[in-house]
């Protein structure tokens, strides 16, 4: 018998919970009124209700008004309800009605379908989800409910459908972070790191280590983490030339599976100034083909690279070329170009420089958008400059100031293989704390308000993004000079800030 809005209900409410325990619900003069809302987690229309629900049931429960899920499909077990209402986001309690007994002593046909009931048990309203949000407020107004009862619409109660794939609309989290090392004897400053993941799994991250930037007794250190560890191994120094300091470096695994180093060989005369030198560069490489265990001999660039440097790793196109973003250092300049490779690094060719009539902008990261088209980012101050590729990197549109912030320090960009962009940076005019992130999911159109990775005082600097093939985001960047750190994550973690509670 459907019980009409304005009757009182003749019985209480008899449900089970998921374990399969008793309850009966009579306690409706503790509440300002009850909702019982049907549901079938194998209701299209119930799927779609979700989200006005929980909506309605965060914006009312601590006024007095309970919401009760009833699911009064048996094939739909305690663990399949509880499953539903988790992923859901419900934060109300659900019961199971396998005998349907509250189904009939309401009156519920479908699902969803909402019974409201005052401190007395009277049927205050009855229909769908959307009419139930006046009759709530008209409730909580001391007013007596306007909206007019109506039959709702959704998936038969005796008729729910087969089971539907769940999806959790809350996500889930992944995070951990350490230092790669605490310290490593006679080597107290460590800066600019580079991350790749070798073709058996490990990671490989390498950066220099010396005394201080620039000096004689820099060195080019590699570490690394094993698959399915979670510990870095020991740091492994790779070369050291007093006569010519390391610079910066980038690892990444090339189209054959091969794991490349290229490094900026320092080659300024001596004695030099701290943190000078970088005009007198030249760039060299080795190779690796079993994950990095084992290194070619270093070997120049094969291109005139005078003045030039790395900084941001390299991308993959999806029509195979690999583009690595370097700068020319040289008469302070800070020209942005990038070298191509379609065979595996046998032959080079080099773009037109990004243009820009500031000659400002160096260390260029860049990221490929759905669409085939390159975005890439410079490092300047104030603010960062960007510059678009339409040909696959040969040629760049000029660089334009950008509204994010920046104290001329290195920066990241990445795009993930969902297509939404991930930047990493300091975003501030002065100092290299606090360190941001910012994702876009609509190809660099828009940017998600920037997270703070760090913001205690010191320096947190040259970060650099990875997605393992695991899907897992990694980051890693200078820690106050003393180490390297590595934080991972999954996306989830970067706008998932709290669940429901």
């Amino acid at each position: 018998m459907c019980l009409l809005a304005g009757t009182l209900g003749a019985q209480p409410i008899q449900v089970e919970r998921s374990d399969g325990s008793r309850l009966t619900v009579d306690n409706y003069s503790e509440h300002l009124a009850t909702a019982f809302v049907f549901l079938s987690s194998r209701s299209p229309e119930t799927r779609h209700a979700v989200a006005t629900i929980r909506a309605l049931n965060d914006r009312t429960r601590r006024r007095g008004i309970v919401f009760a899920g009833i699911f009064p499909n048996p094939a739909e077990s305690g663990e399949e309800m509880v499953r539903f209402c988790q992923t859901s986001g419900f934060v109300f309690p659900c019961y199971r009605d396998p005998t349907r007994t509250a189904t009939r002593n309401l009156g519920a046909t479908v699902t969803p379908e909402v019974f409201l009931l005052d401190s007395g048990a009277k049927i205050i309203y009855q229909g769908n989800v959307q009419g139930l949000e006046k009759a709530v407020d008209d409730v909580i107004s001391k007013r007596p409910v306007s909206v007019a009862s109506t039959a709702a619409s959704g998936t038969p109660i005796d008729r729910p459908g087969p089971p539907l794939p769940f999806e959790d609309s809350h996500g889930s989290l992944t995070y951990s972070s350490e230092l790669i090392f605490q310290t490593i004897p006679g080597v107290p400053v460590h800066h600019a790191s580079s991350i790749a993941e070798a073709p058996n799994g490990d990671l490989l991250v390498t950066w220099y280590g010396g005394s201080y930037e620039s000096a004689d007794d820099e060195a080019l250190f590699i570490a690394r983490r094993r698959k399915g560890e979670r510990t870095w191994e020991r740091p492994q120094m790779l070369l050291r030339n007093p006569a010519a300091p390391v610079g910066n470096a980038v690892v990444f695994t090339d189209q054959r599976g091969r794991i490349w180093i290229v490094w900026g060989r320092m080659e300024a005369r001596q004695p030099l100034i701290a943190h000078t030198g970088w005009e007198r560069t030249r760039l060299l490489y080795r190779v690796s083909e079993d994950n990095g265990h084992t290194w070619s001999e270093d070997k120049l660039f094969p291109m005139d690279t005078a003045g030039c440097l790395p900084r941001n790793l390299p991308i993959q196109l999806a029509t195979g070329e690999l583009v690595l973003p370097l700068s020319d250092e040289r008469n302070n300049r800070d020209l942005s170009f990038f070298v191509i490779t379609r065979d595996a690094g046998a032959t080079w060719v080099r773009s037109e420089n990004v243009p820009n009539a500031q000659s400002q902008g160096e260390q260029p990261a860049v990221a490929q958008r759905q669409d085939g088209s390159l975005l890439a980012f410079l490092r300047t101050g104030p603010r960062l400059l960007q510059t678009e590729s339409f040909d696959r990197g040969m040629t760049w549109s000029p660089a334009k100031v950008t509204d994010f912030k920046n104290p001329d320090a290195a920066i990241s960009l990445r795009a993930l293989r969902n297509g939404n962009l991930l930047l990493a940076w300091n975003n501030q005019e002065r100092g290299r704390s606090p360190l941001h992130i910012a994702r876009s999911t609509d190809g660099g159109k828009t940017w998600s308000e920037p997270l703070q990775l760090e913001s205690n005082p010191g320096e947190y600097s040259y970060p650099s993004i990875f997605q393992s093939s695991d899907g897992l985001i990694h980051l890693i960047y200078t820690y106050r000079r003393y180490s390297i750190k590595h934080v991972v994550f999954n996306e989830d973690w970067l706008f998932r800030f709290e669940r429901p509670d």
